[in-house]
């Protein structure tokens, strides 16, 4: 269709409205009721621009976008997201007419894009180099479904929405604004003080709320685009979309779906299916009562616990609770002496911290000597900030042995230790402020516990609702790990899986070239 038919079918169809509107304005004008009958109309209209400024003001009217990085995200993932984020808040201070302009979100992109890039490889002269095709085309195909998605949910008629309309609408804005002040000046010749009363009760407290909408509206949408760009242009340079655009977003599916999200989850395998079990390093100084933790832990369970010795250094106890999909991991490493670990035990600690999601410090209550226990903190996120692609595990203190504080003869729990009263539970809320002001800076959280035969406690009154609390960030190391593993065994898989096909198509080239 011809653009003159189009705007002669537009006009046909408006004609008959626009008669209705003016011969209606005419016959209340005409019986005297103009005016009365405006004011209903003009209240309405208010109300629902003060409602609006309001739902604004309280950022309830759009889903605000949140800036909080993801729980998956290493540390130097969170440094590159804060220049995404100071992008988004420089947005404000961008004339509304940039924003209507579709060049300027591909230019923002192509900023964006060598600017985190810099940000991954500083000393790199060409920091795209490394990059490959599949991978920028995942944070196109991520970006773009994602997008999609939010303007089908929060524009209405958004599927309809053309890059003309997205160009013309600065133009229909203005065109808006003359019509308005024709119908002024004709309403004025008729009635010129009601149309002076009604002209300024409209634009006093209808425009300026319908001006903040639309400018909000569009800002809200960049907002949301440098959001969604920055996430997935972060996840390309962290190595996380080399498993292509649909794996990386099953995993992230799956990931949300068990940790309460509302995204749906697709079966998954290995080594995705890692997400799904707990693995847990337990450390600590010689006699801290690691041993006694793992009894205590496992317990009755022992019996049907795979122990795997994995080396001289590390071993691994496997559990499965009957009718719990989960299994817990517990890697055991052997207790260092008071000189701190050894290179060996250093290097298998290491290692373990690597493939698990969670870290467990032990610490004897009556033993003040906590100087390896910090040099080993220490190493550890030495090592884990020379592979800024890793995520280093949250480590929670277990103070053991709680019993023998003093008063050592006596054990009567439940102790209140959070607010002391009695002596023992002033020794343990002592016992855990020496521990808090040793290690606190390493630490996510500090349980007392006592694991002898027979007085257990704290096992289920303090450790394991704080290893729940942390259960969402221990998958979210889980889920890094995971991508990362599935990238690097992918990548060996499928140039097989190609030079295999190629041989394929070789063979039959050369049989179809010899038959006669």
């Amino acid at each position: 269709m011809s653009r003159w038919r189009i705007i002669v079918v537009g006009v046909l169809f408006l004609l008959p409205i626009v008669f209705l509107i003016a011969l209606g304005s005419y016959y209340l004008w005409r019986i005297g009721l103009s005016f009365s009958v405006w004011w209903p109309m003009a209240a309405s209209f208010v109300l629902g621009y003060i409602l609006a400024w309001y739902w604004q003001r309280k950022k309830q009217l759009l889903k605000p976008v949140s800036f909080t990085p993801p729980v998956q995200w290493t540390d130097r993932d969170i440094a590159a997201w804060k220049l995404v984020e100071a992008r988004a808040k420089a947005a404000a201070k961008i004339a509304p007419d940039r924003l209507a302009e579709i060049n300027f979100y591909v230019s923002t992109a192509q900023e964006m894009a060598l600017e985190l890039a810099r940000f991954y490889h500083p000393g790199a002269s060409d920091p795209f180099g490394s990059l490959t095709i599949p991978e920028i085309l995942a944070v196109v195909e991520l970006v773009s479904h994602d997008l999609a998605q939010l303007v089908d949910q929060y524009l209405p008629a958004g599927h309809l929405l053309t890059i003309n309309h997205w160009r013309k609408a600065k133009q229909a804005s203005d065109w808006y604004g003359v019509l308005s002040k024709v119908y002024w000046a004709v309403s004025a010749i008729f009635a010129p003080i009601r149309t002076g009363l009604r002209y300024a009760a409209t634009h006093a407290g209808m425009n300026t709320p319908w001006r903040m909408l639309q400018e909000n509206l569009i800002l809200w949408f960049y907002t949301a685009y440098v959001h969604e760009l920055g996430t997935y242009l972060i996840d390309l340079h962290s190595g996380r979309l080399r498993v292509g655009a649909s794996r990386y977003r099953e995993l992230l599916n799956d990931f949300g779906k068990r940790n309460g999200g509302s995204a749906p989850a697709e079966p998954v395998t290995e080594p995705a299916a890692d997400v799904r079990q707990v693995t847990i390093t337990i450390m600590g100084q010689v006699k801290a009562g690691k041993s006694s933790l793992i009894n205590a832990l496992l317990g009755e369970q022992r019996a049907i616990t795979d122990v795997l010795p994995m080396t001289d250094q590390v071993t691994r106890y496997d559990l499965h609770p009957p009718g719990i999909p989960t299994r817990l991991v517990l890697l055991d490493t052997v207790g260092f002496g008071h000189a701190g670990p050894r290179e060996d035990q250093l290097r298998a600690t290491e290692e373990a911290a690597r493939d698990s999601d969670l870290l467990v410090l032990v610490l004897h209550a009556r033993n003040p000597a906590r100087q390896p226990d910090v040099e080993l903190l220490h190493k550890l996120r030495e090592w884990f900030g020379t592979h800024p692609e890793l995520k280093m595990p949250p480590v929670l203190a277990v103070v053991t042995h709680i019993d023998l504080l003093s008063p050592a003869m006596e054990w009567s729990p439940p102790y209140r230790w959070e607010e002391p009263q009695r002596p023992k539970e002033q020794h343990i809320r002592h016992a855990w402020e020496a521990v808090k002001e040793q290690l606190g800076d390493f630490l996510v959280g500090i349980v007392p516990v006592c694991t002898a035969p027979g007085k257990v406690y704290g096992i289920e009154e303090y450790l394991l609702p704080a290893l729940v609390e942390l259960l969402e960030e221990a998958r979210a190391v889980a889920l890094l790990r995971c991508l990362r593993a599935e990238a690097d065994t992918g990548q060996v898989r499928k140039v097989f899986q190609q030079l295999l096909q190629v041989g394929r198509q070789a063979a039959l080239i050369l049989l179809r070239s010899y038959r006669p």
